[in-house]
């Protein structure tokens, strides 16, 4: 996170502001709308996202001062087209405006004009970087995701290919000697031949290094074959949702859609990656139902790969480091395990049942999360200590 002073006056240019909100993120989300209602009545505003797809009630229940104009829960592309265009005109009342009819690979890449990447704050191993996405959705239904009940719909090619170019034009003309990109879905390495052909675009526009997200069973299963063609062109660090070190809750999370994942697994694909020189960006959750084994079989899992070494460096000559982050895992509506909780299938767990979407964050500062429950195997207090003491070995640096 980056602290500077916060200017309202940069919306007072607009006719029209849309927010795209998770739900970790709708607190801050009610408070800018707020402030814009009062100050800058005349702009149309519009929320859209997963918070408002799977929180919809709440979004159209919000007051007066915090409502928004148009509540768009799915595809927001030909919505934002027709509010832009006057085809569809603000009232008095929040309006809802659902499409999700529209085939992704008919989207045109993203503008990206330079004043808005000046404002980037972000590195890949020491490189100034950037973000976009091949696909929306996800293969794998994990229990605790939203996105485990959304399918996975790609973005062409041509799509991702302009958007490569352009990005690094910015970087260019930004005066970056270096430059890398993140690829921000869940389906960024999941074959030898979908990476090959990513890491031919990535490339084609001489990107220094690249990042994006794998699974730990698929470098088992491919191993060399499918990372090689990544470290070739450059590819530093990869994402890995590594969940747990309890086998048991492992196996309650459903990770393979049903077939079983085993935690020696996450052992070995993180040792492959190191071997390969990629360091890995692990993400872990601390869960209501877990026991005292629990959490040791996960801390030691969390010390076990923060302290596995890396082969090799990092664009400014650092010793690369893998980076593991432990959070509370917060079950929001549209999850398997938000339904699970309410049916009662989770012995010992209780959700507040109306919960303010300021609880629901799960990267807060000083690497805090929420807290939606009643009630939990153990105290919270004991949840949060294990957490603590895990994010006391991410890096300074990654």
């Amino acid at each position: 996170s980056k602290d500077m002073p916060f200017d309202h006056s940069i919306f007072q240019g607009y006719d029209i502001i849309g927010f795209s909100v998770m739900s970790p993120q709708a607190s801050d989300a009610y408070s800018i709308i707020q402030l814009i209602n009062k100050l800058y009545p005349q702009i149309t505003t519009v929320i859209g996202g997963s918070h408002p797809r799977y929180y919809r009630t709440q979004v159209e229940s919000l007051p007066e001062s915090m409502a928004f104009d148009f509540i768009v829960p799915q595809d927001g592309w030909v919505p934002m087209l027709k509010i832009a265009n006057g085809e569809i005109r603000k009232t008095r009342k929040s309006q809802v405006i659902i499409d999700n009819s529209l085939k992704l690979t008919e989207i045109p890449a993203p503008t990206r004009p330079i004043p808005l990447m000046e404002r980037y704050n972000s590195e890949i191993a020491g490189v100034p970087a950037y973000h976009t996405i091949t696909a929306l959705g996800c293969p794998f239904t994990c229990n605790f995701c939203e996105s485990g009940r959304e399918k996975v719909r790609k973005f062409s090619e041509s799509m991702i290919d302009h958007d490569l170019k352009v990005m690094a034009e910015a970087h260019q003309s930004l005066n970056h000697t270096k430059k890398a990109v993140m690829f921000f879905d869940d389906v960024g390495l999941m074959n030898p031949k979908q990476v090959e052909a990513l890491s031919d675009q990535v490339k084609k526009y001489n990107y220094t290094t690249w990042r994006a997200f794998t699974h730990a069973y698929l470098v088992v299963r491919f191993k060399e074959s499918l990372l090689a063609p990544f470290v070739e062109t450059g590819g530093r660090r990869i994402g890995i949702g590594l969940e747990t070190g309890s086998q048991r809750s492992l196996d309650l999370i459903n990770k393979r859609n049903g077939k079983k994942q085993f935690v020696e697994e996450h052992f070995e694909a993180v040792k492959i990656a190191n071997d390969l020189g990629i360091a890995v960006d692990a993400f872990t959750m601390i869960y209501p139902w877990e026991d005292e084994q629990d959490l040791i079989d996960t801390t030691e899992m969390v010390e076990r790969i923060a302290q596995n070494p890396v082969s090799g460096v990092d664009e400014k000559g650092r010793t690369m480091k893998n980076h593991v982050d432990s959070t509370i895992m917060t079950p929001y509506q549209g999850t398997q395990f938000f339904d699970m909780i309410n049916l009662g299938e989770l012995p010992g767990v209780k959700m507040i049942p109306e919960i303010d979407p300021g609880s629901l964050y799960y990267k807060g500062n000083n690497a805090g999360s929420g807290w939606p429950y009643l009630k939990t195997r153990l105290p919270r207090e004991q949840y949060e200590e294990a957490q603590a003491y895990r994010n006391s070995f991410r890096p300074k640096y990654r």
